[in-house]
């Protein structure tokens, strides 16, 4: 791979990771209108340099959250009473079961593939974004992670889930439903921001015996090179996310969403 095509995907990924765009679905675009194919190795280095700005800049939270997970073994058996970040720890175990359920089960099926390959699809993908974020932008909770229902992570995590799709927005979709289930949209942000974790730890890992043939095709330079410029970028985008949340203006991408996703499916069936 060209040192500058690692630099435009690493800038991409940093990009539409965090604003409710789809990462996932601007990648698969760019793949297929320039014909470029990397290992998917190589799309989750990518995901790790904005894991790394994740990791930075809920430091804190997940500082405390490593303290207090003792703790949470010995307690988790009264899962609905837990408090604090006992039940923050909680609710992202809860959320991440669906997750690895519909990965899993669309990995091991190759529907993932075919996602990637038709262009509707990944229209339609966002199409269906950019209805979600739309309609959440009437919901402005107060929940806290103490007043949001357990159950209710499953939901959330069923949505991250879906984003395995091209076209589905891992940060769109989580932070909508967590806003339209009541949950405060700034805490809703940061809990997506956590629940971005473990899926990328997760995918990492089941990947990362594929390192070798990965920096065989793709080359060290452009692996390096795609990894800080997606952390760069995520690092301002992450910023801009919650600035647009605070301001109530996450729902301004759904446009975007709505004109990118109908052209690509006009363009691909017609």
């Amino acid at each position: 791979m060209e040192w500058w095509m690692a630099v435009l995907l690493g800038i991409l990924q940093g990009i539409t990771e965090w604003l409710p765009i789809s990462s996932s679905g601007h990648l698969a675009i760019f793949q297929f209108y320039f014909e470029e194919e990397p290992p998917i190795l190589f799309d989750i280095i990518l995901h790790l340099g904005s894991l790394c700005v994740i990791l930075y800049i809920m430091r804190d939270e997940v500082r405390q959250m490593l303290v207090t997970f003792p703790k949470f073994l010995v307690n988790y058996q009264n899962f609905g009473s837990l408090k604090g970040d006992e039940r923050l720890i909680g609710m992202i175990i809860i959320a991440s079961i669906p997750i690895a359920i519909i990965g899993f089960t669309l990995e091991s099926t190759a529907l993932i593939d075919v996602f990637h390959t038709e262009m509707h699809l990944v229209g339609g993908c966002l199409v269906f974004t950019g209805f979600i974020v739309w309609f959440s932008k009437d919901y402005d909770g107060k929940k806290q992670i103490d007043d949001f229902p357990i159950k209710n992570a499953l939901l959330v995590g069923f949505f991250q889930g879906l984003a395995i799709l091209p076209g589905v927005s891992r940060s769109g979709s989580t932070i909508a439903i967590s806003k339209i289930l009541g949950m405060d949209p700034v805490r809703a942000a940061r809990f997506s921001f956590l629940l971005f974790i473990p899926a990328i730890v997760g995918a990492t890992l089941l990947k990362i015996g594929d390192i070798d043939e990965t920096i065989s095709e793709v080359g060290v330079l452009p692996l390096i090179l795609g990894f800080l410029t997606s952390a760069i970028t995520s690092y301002f985008s992450i910023n801009l996310l919650l600035e647009l949340i605070k301001k109530q203006q996450f729902h301004y991408f759904t446009p975007y969403c709505l004109i990118l996703g109908i052209f690509l499916i006009y363009s691909s069936l017609f």
